[in-house]
C-alpha cells in the first residue's frame, strides 16, 4: 500500500472543497417573479388606490435571498418607505430581501396612471399600474374619489 506524501493530500483536499463550493455558488440569473400592491382597507368607486394613502407593495423573488431588489415608481410621484429617507444618508439604501420577498410603503402623491416595477437587473421586472385618485385618508383605511 503506496501512502501519498501531505503535499498530495493537501491538493486533493484543496480541489474537493472548490468542487463542493463551485457546485453550491448560487446562480447569476435571479429575478422577480411577481409584485403586488395592497389596497388594504382602502375602497373607492373606482380604484382603492387614493393620494395620500399609503399601500402595501410587495415583490417576491425566485429565492429566499437575494443580494438586491428594487422597487420603483415610474411616474416619480410618490414616496416610498423607507428607501427614500435612508437615501437622504446612504444612496445605495436598499431594504433587504427576507423569504423571498421585498416589501415597501408606497404613498402616491398625485393622482393619474402610476406604473411600479420591481426588478433585480437592467432587464426589468413584473410590472403593475394602477389608477390613482384624490381621496381622504382615514386612519389605516381611505375614501377614493370617483
Amino acid at each position: 500500500m503506496k501512502i501519498l506524501p501531505p503535499a498530495h493530500l493537501s491538493l486533493i483536499a484543496l480541489a474537493a472543497c472548490a468542487a463542493a463550493a463551485l457546485g453550491s455558488a448560487p446562480t447569476a440569473s435571479a429575478e422577480v417573479v411577481d409584485l403586488t400592491i395592497s389596497p388594504g382597507l382602502s375602497a373607492g368607486p373606482t380604484t382603492p388606490f387614493g393620494v395620500g394613502c399609503t399601500y402595501l407593495v410587495v415583490a417576491r423573488t425566485e429565492r429566499l435571498v437575494e443580494p438586491r431588489t428594487d422597487i420603483v415608481d415610474y411616474t416619480n410621484k410618490s414616496i416610498m418607505l423607507p428607501q427614500d429617507l435612508a437615501w437622504n444618508i446612504d444612496p445605495y439604501y436598499s431594504t433587504p430581501v427576507i423569504l423571498g420577498h421585498k416589501v415597501t410603503l408606497w404613498t402616491p402623491t398625485a393622482p393619474g396612471e402610476h406604473s411600479l416595477m420591481a426588478y433585480q437587473t437592467s432587464a426589468g421586472g413584473p410590472i403593475r399600474t394602477v389608477t390613482v385618485n384624490p381621496a381622504t385618508p382615514l386612519g389605516p383605511g381611505c375614501i377614493v374619489a370617483p
